[in-house]
């Protein structure tokens, strides 16, 4: 059935409201009474505007020029932002102790610069947040240069109502609060939105005239989150590499890590009685792997050319890489390394053990129905890189892995979206010890302590968007192919439910745009650097919906080969085309089919 949406006036609109415990009701920013009608408040003033509830920790102006980011090593690339003059103030919302009787709230950082462009921009967040970052509004696709910020926007950033702790298990431990669980899943964005809006409209005498919510992985999901829950709260919302179904795509982290564990274990002496998890493949044998992919599937677009733009039509066979013999490795020796005595070996082939994981894992886990859990994955020519590889199995020589999916997503899995939450700091010996077909299902349990299960509160898969349609809102997605976290698949999916619901309508408010070798967020050896932000606001302001997006290949980006190459995006389900004459490292020789 497809259904319609009419555009109503913006007063008319009903905000989503009571969707959690102390969640306020919702509005589009309208100003909040203070001093005197009409005149602004100066930075140092704002603490008489906040709303019930909220406290002020900081307010200072701070001067153009660079600031040092929250979490980064100081010297490290991006460990600082330029940022022009403006307010800073940082808060805390709904201070509270929780059941574990530790102390909780909602804490944010907002920046509204003096030569504010009218517009409001929530910068997502990332993991399972628990750091409260400098809202600078970072920017959609890879090494992009400036941010919201410089550009004008007012910035908010929130750490979604918890504060890491120290160890293994420390990020994690706010999972054991049903209401930090909550907070964490949607309720501190929407209340974070409402106080950043009034303090906004306190200090520039006027409301936002437009509000963005831009943000991958985490932020991504909390982008779907905020037009589902809360549509009339943002005119348009970027959901980048979505983890908008994260409890069931850390089911599937879990299920590689068994996997290669299995791998692991034919490959390296096994350590304290645990597989070497890094040992799964090693680099040549995940170089012969996408080499393969190219071999297969690279002229499905009409050009070879180390990208697989048809991705949807590969039907990549890792039986081919199959040894048919003893697994054998051809040493290489280039005149640098005859230099430096210095070889490199090539992989021939991959073992039977290897294959299978390979296959088993992009096909994904079943539940103990046979019914797929999560997703299935596209064999892609961006898996050889370290992006993709240390989310997978990782680098760390001995018995503690450092793959992410076992430090982020296996926390993550045990603590936060299980119910009951199993406590532990053994992630690895979690997951080896993890029955997928049946614990899977704890993901949608409940019970008198946490009432709500993950699936629930931390997953926006509905394609209801009619009230957020309905006052024009759009969305934007965009999605590595090479993804090791979230499948592109997974995200295909959620734009053919919409398109279920809404038929042809679906474009005039959410377009797709995949990035052929393009890891999670950004990295591979991808043309990962685009402006996504300019093209919501376009089509938001404008009327101008997107049909291509120029991305760039970041010379600093050690996966690229082919520096500087620019390609077009295309709003899905179309396709970059050659046209058949121009270099094939300009976007302008391409069309979108």
């Amino acid at each position: 059935m497809h259904l319609s949406w009419r555009p109503v006036a913006l007063a008319a609109l009903v905000v989503a409201a009571g969707l959690a415990a102390g969640c306020g009701s919702v509005d589009r920013g309208e100003p909040v009474p203070r001093g005197r009608a009409g005149t602004p408040l100066a930075c140092a003033g704002l603490a008489s505007a906040v709303p019930a509830g909220t406290r002020l920790t900081l307010s200072e102006s701070v001067p153009a020029g660079e600031i040092q980011l929250t979490g980064v090593q100081p010297g490290a690339p991006g460990s600082k932002a330029p940022v022009p003059a403006h307010c800073h103030v940082q808060g805390k919302i709904d201070e509270r102790t929780g059941i574990d009787g530790k102390p909780y709230a909602i804490g944010f950082d907002l920046r509204m610069p003096t030569a504010w462009n009218g517009r409001f921009f929530f910068q997502g967040g990332g993991g399972t947040d628990g750091t409260l970052r400098d809202a600078v509004g970072q920017l959609t696709g890879g090494g992009n240069t400036g941010n919201a910020l410089l550009q004008g926007y007012a910035v908010v950033f929130t750490d979604t109502g918890h504060l890491d702790e120290p160890g293994a298990d420390g990020p994690y431990r706010f999972g054991l609060d049903p209401q930090a669980r909550l907070d964490n899943g949607y309720n501190s964005m929407a209340q974070t939105g409402r106080v950043a809006k009034a303090l906004i409209a306190a200090h520039y005498a006027k409301a936002p005239e437009r509000s963005y919510f831009v943000g991958c992985s985490n932020g991504g999901r909390q982008a779907m989150m905020m037009a589902q829950r809360y549509p009339d709260m943002f005119d348009g919302v970027i959901a980048s590499a979505p983890a908008y179904r994260v409890p069931l795509a850390s089911v599937q982290a879990v299920y590689d890590t068994q996997l290669y564990a299995k791998a692991a274990a034919e490959n390296a002496p096994l350590v304290g009685g645990r597989p070497v998890l890094s040992a799964a493949f090693s680099p040549a044998d995940m170089k012969l792997l996408t080499t393969e992919v190219l071999n297969q599937c690279d002229a499905l677009d009409g050009l070879k050319d180390g990208i697989v733009d048809n991705w949807p039509a590969c039907r990549f066979r890792p039986e081919a890489l199959r040894c048919t013999g003893a697994k054998t490795a051809k040493t290489a020796k280039t005149a640098k390394m005859a230099q430096t005595a210095q070889t490199a070996k090539t992989a021939q082939c991959l073992t039977g053990t290897q294959v299978d994981a390979l296959a088993k894992s992009f096909a994904g886990p079943k539940d103990a129905n046979g019914r797929a859990i999560y997703s299935d994955w596209p064999f892609d020519a961006g898996l050889h890189s370290a992006e993709w590889t240390r989310w997978k199995f990782g680098d760390a020589p001995g018995a503690a892995p450092n793959a992410r999916n076992i430090t982020l997503m296996t926390g993550a899995l045990a603590m936060v979206f299980s119910t009951p939450p199993t406590v532990t700091a053994d992630f690895y010996g979690h997951a080896l010890g993890y029955d997928v077909a049946r614990d899977s299902a704890k993901v949608s349990a409940v019970d008198a302590a946490f009432p709500q299960s993950a699936m629930q509160w931390e997953v926006p898969d509905s394609p209801d968007v009619d009230a957020f349609a309905r006052h024009g809102g759009k969305m934007l997605f965009f999605h590595g192919v090479s993804d090791p976290v979230f499948s592109v698949k997974d995200t295909v999916r959620y734009l053919g439910l919409l398109r279920e619901r809404y038929g042809e309508r679906t474009d005039a408010v959410a377009r797709l745009f995949t990035v052929p070798n393009m890891a999670h967020c950004s990295g591979g050896p991808a043309t990962d650097q685009y402006d996504g932000l300019s093209a919501l606001v376009n089509w938001v302001e404008k009327g101008q919906p997107p049909e291509r997006i120029v991305a760039r290949a970041r010379p600093e980006n050690r996966d690229v080969t082919t520096p500087g190459r620019t390609r077009p995006l295309c709003a899905w389900p179309k396709q970059p085309r050659y046209k058949g004459s121009g270099s094939i490292d300009d976007a302008a020789s391409f069309g979108c089919n």
